[in-house]
C-alpha cells in the first residue's frame, strides 16, 4: 500500500510525504510528493495509532460484561476514536467476580486478540488496591490492601497478560511494588493519599514512574503538606495520564499540567466507560449505579465523576486545541510515550521504518477519517472518501 500527499509525523518532526506499507509493516518514508498509486491523503495528518492504556470499555460494553464476544466487539469499534491499541481496565469488584473476568479475559487474549480490531495490549486493574478515602467511583465496602497473592492469581488467569496496576503505595511497604516491577507488571500510583516526600522516598527509589489519572482521586497540592500530585509533577521522568475531556480538569490545571511536564511526561487517557458512543441514561461502573448527561457521568444521585463517556479522539482535539499543541508534541502524548513505558515501542508507537503500520489519518480540525492496524483500514470515515 502507498500513502501518499499526507503531512506525516515522525518522533521529531512533520514531513510532507509518502510512506509505503507491505503487509503489516511500514517500509518506506519519503519526503515529496509520487506518481505512483495509492491512497491519496490530500494533505491530511497521519499520526501514530492512539494507544490507551487505560480504558473501562465503550459502546455498551465493559470489561466487567466478562465475555469474549464483548471483548472482541470493543476492540472493533475503538478504531473510530483513532485507537490501534489499549489496556482494558477493571474496576473494584469481589474477588470470585475477577476470577471469573479475568479467566474470560485471558482467553480472548489467547485466540481471539488478533484480525481487523485494535490490539489489545493487556488489562489494567484499577483497584481494589486503592485507598478508602480516594475511592472515588469504586465500592469502599470491597477494597483491599495490595495483596501479592490475589495480583498474581489474577496474572495466572490472564496467562501472563495483567500489564497495569493501579494500587495506593501507602497501603503497604514496598514489597508489593517490588513484586510488580519483578514480575514486568507497570505500577501505577494512584486513588491514595501518599505524602510527596514519602512517594519520592520510597516508590519513587524502587523504580514507580507511572501515575493514574493526574489530579483525579489523590493528595494534591499543599503548601505545607505536598501529595503525590506534587511529587509527579517535579520529577521529569515520571509518566503522568491525563483525563484530557475537559471534564475532568479545568484547562487551567490541564494547561499548568502541559507546562510544566512537557509533552513527554504526559500521557492522553480517556478512563471511557461502557456509556461511551451510548445516549444519556443511567448504567453501571462495576455493580455501582451512574448517570450519563453529556460528556459528565457521575455515581447516581452525586456529583462524584465515574469515569468518562468521550473518545481518545476527542480529548486529543480537547488537549491540542487548549495549548496549541503541535503535532509531533501530540503524538508523543497519544502513542509514543506510553509505548516505551509499556515496552513495546521497538515495534508500535511511532512512524518509523520497520514499525507496524498502526496509523491514525487526521483532518486539519484532527476528527478521525481513517484508523490502519497493522496495515489495514479498520475504520474508514463515512464522510469522506479516502
Amino acid at each position: 500500500m502507498i500513502i501518499k500527499n499526507a503531512q506525516i509525523v515522525l518522533v521529531d518532526q512533520v514531513i510532507k510525504g509518502w510512506m509505503e506499507i507491505l503487509d503489516d509493516k511500514i517500509v518506506k518514508i519519503c519526503p515529496g510528493e509520487t506518481d505512483q498509486l495509492g491512497v491519496d491523503l490530500n494533505w491530511s495528518w497521519i499520526m501514530p495509532g492512539f494507544i490507551d492504556c487505560h480504558v473501562h470499555g465503550g459502546y455498551g460494553i465493559t470489561f466487567e460484561s466478562g465475555r469474549i464476544e464483548d471483548y472482541v466487539e470493543y476492540a472493533k469499534k475503538t478504531p473510530q476514536e483513532g485507537v490501534t491499541s489499549f489496556c482494558l481496565t477493571s474496576v473494584t469488584n469481589t474477588v470470585e467476580k475477577n476470577n471469573q473476568y479475568y479467566a474470560e479475559f485471558g482467553k480472548f487474549m489467547l485466540e481471539f486478540n488478533h484480525g481487523e480490531q485494535a490490539t489489545c495490549l493487556g488489562a489494567h486493574l484499577e483497584g481494589p488496591f486503592i485507598a478508602p478515602s480516594k475511592k472515588g467511583a469504586h465500592d469502599a465496602t470491597l477494597l483491599k490492601k495490595p495483596d501479592i497473592k490475589l495480583t498474581q492469581q489474577w496474572n495466572q488467569l490472564t496467562h501472563e497478560n495483567l500489564k497495569i496496576v493501579t494500587y495506593a503505595p501507602e497501603e503497604q511497604d514496598g514489597s508489593y511494588t517490588k513484586w510488580l516491577i519483578q514480575n514486568k507488571i507497570l505500577p501505577s500510583a494512584g486513588h491514595c493519599n501518599i505524602g510527596a516526600k514519602q512517594f519520592l522516598e520510597q516508590e519513587y527509589l524502587l523504580g514507580v514512574r507511572h501515575v493514574t489519572h493526574l489530579f483525579n482521586q489523590m493528595s494534591g497540592v499543599d503548601h505545607h503538606h505536598p501529595g503525590l500530585v506534587v511529587a509527579a509533577m517535579d520529577r521529569d521522568d515520571i509518566l503522568c495520564e491525563v483525563i484530557s475531556d475537559g471534564i475532568h480538569l479545568d484547562p487551567l490545571v490541564l494547561e499548568m499540567i502541559y507546562k510544566a511536564k512537557g509533552s513527554k511526561g504526559i500521557v492522553i487517557v480517556t478512563d471511557g466507560m461502557i456509556a461511551k458512543g451510548m445516549k444519556d441514561g443511567d448504567y453501571l461502573l462495576g455493580d455501582l449505579p451512574v448517570t450519563k448527561k453529556g460528556l459528565r457521568v457521575v455515581l447516581k444521585g452525586t456529583d462524584t465523576l465515574a469515569a468518562s463517556p468521550a473518545g481518545f479522539d476527542h480529548n486529543v482535539r480537547t488537549y491540542a486545541q487548549l495549548c496549541q499543541i503541535p503535532m509531533v508534541e501530540l503524538a508523543h502524548m497519544s502513542a509514543t510515550n506510553i509505548a516505551k513505558q509499556l515496552n513495546i515501542i521497538d515495534h508500535t508507537g511511532m512512524i518509523a521504518p520497520g514499525m507496524d503500520a498502526d496509523l491514525v489519518v487526521l483532518s486539519n480540525d484532527l476528527v478521525v477519517e481513517q484508523t490502519i492496524i497493522k496495515g489495514k483500514v479498520v475504520y474508514q470515515s463515512e464522510h469522506k472518501d479516502l
